[in-house]
């Protein structure tokens, strides 16, 4: 009983938070319907892990194809395209294929974003898909002007993709209209990271930009050192990413109207300062990000100070994800790890081989991510009886 009044509370919990995010209410506490994970881009799994996760089973994209894009997962159904150009629609109970798309000559490098019904999904010929969840049947399509890397927010009645050509641009989630569009001179490769009505994207110009989600209009920006596609984390009024420059900024970002973002503290390896293309995972106690530098880090989210460095021995591309006291990294070198949230400490490991760089998605007690090879992996906790 205990348990059952444990789950009808997160989905109730879920359901609030979804309202308050402007998602919608087909998202449970269980699912993982964005690249990130919700629409701070936290990188937060709210289940509980095994203490040595096992592999429970493998799925195969085809011939020649990867997995370079990140799962999405909405009521038990994993959601994820290939480097050939196939998305996929499988089941996280058995690994088993509810689905396959295969759109001609064409690629998906990003994660999609998922609701009740419906997926939304940009590929690298610079198409929008909505497609349904059902069958995977296209609901609509529309052109992009460049390619897209960064999985699209949902946000109320709306939809957000970045793309290639430096655009951000906002879509009727009904018929993929185009509301507003917000532009740069230079690629835009992060998903943007909505609160209090404001998207935050970081740029290939080397600044933060604030847009306001009604319309479209720039309400300020942030110089950092260099350029960057990596998806800003939110956390407690502030947003967190790193850069090609090797920097990673902790950047003030009130939920209050009118005042502007600024930055808090900058982060760089005094020893070996390589770029950080990973998103951050951040809660209240720890931001952990992984870098270029073959090493993943602990930082203090209000201070900026380390508090721990793990090396790898291969680079990080793939975002960690805190999962109560041990965060998931994932490396180029095929290595899947839990490390210990506070000091560092390699908890479990295991060796996949072949390149991870997609992200992990972690939900109901299970750890979903693909590889370059073509291999998604599930790891969670085996049954009694076997």
């Amino acid at each position: 009983m205990r348990s059952i009044k444990k789950r009808c509370s997160s989905i109730v919990v879920a359901a609030v938070v979804a309202a308050l995010l402007g998602v919608g209410v087909g998202v449970r506490a269980e699912d993982w319907p964005f690249a990130r994970g919700d629409a701070h881009s936290t990188g937060v799994a709210t289940c509980e892990l095994p203490a040595a996760p096992a592999l429970l089973w493998k799925y195969t994209a085809g011939e020649d194809a990867g997995f370079d894009a990140t799962t999405v997962i909405l009521q038990g159904i994993i959601y994820v395209g290939d480097t050939n150009g196939v998305f996929h629609a499988i089941r996280m109970s058995d690994g088993s294929n509810v689905w396959k798309r295969p759109v001609k000559d064409s690629s998906f490098n990003a994660a999609a974003a998922a609701e009740a019904g419906h997926i939304y999904v940009g590929d690298m010929n610079g198409r929008l898909y909505c497609l349904a969840t059902a069958d995977g049947k296209e609901v609509w399509s529309h052109e992009l002007e460049g390619e897209v890397y960064a999985g699209p927010m949902i946000h109320g009645d709306d939809v957000l993709f970045t793309c290639e050509a430096g655009a951000l641009s906002c879509r009727a989630k009904s018929d993929g209209t185009e509301r507003w569009k917000f532009h740069i001179e230079s690629p835009l490769r992060s998903t943007p990271t909505i609160a209090a009505g404001r998207a935050a994207v970081s740029g290939c110009d080397s600044l933060l930009h604030v847009i306001d989600t009604r319309d479209g209009k720039e309400l300020a920006t942030v110089d950092i050192d260099s350029p960057t596609g990596s998806t800003p984390a939110m956390h407690a009024g502030k947003v967190f990413f790193g850069t090609e420059g090797g920097a990673f900024f902790g950047i003030h970002f009130s939920e209050q109207a009118g005042e502007k973002p600024a930055v808090a503290w900058t982060f760089r390896d005094p020893q070996r300062s390589q770029p950080i293309r990973a998103a951050a995972a951040v809660n209240d106690r720890i931001v952990v990000v992984g870098s270029q530098a073959k090493a993943v880090y602990g930082l203090d989210p209000e201070t900026g100070e380390q508090k721990w460095k793990r090396p790898t021995r291969a680079r990080v591309e793939s975002s960690p994800v805190l999962v109560g006291d041990r965060v998931v990294v994932a490396t180029t070198a095929g290595k899947l790890y839990l490390l210990d949230a506070a000091t560092g400490d390699i908890r479990w490991e295991y060796d996949a081989g072949g390149s991870f760089t997609a992200s992990p998605a972690v939900v109901d007690g299970k750890i979903l991510i693909g590889n370059a090879d073509g291999t998604l992996y599930c790891f969670g906790g085996k049954r009694d009886d076997e």
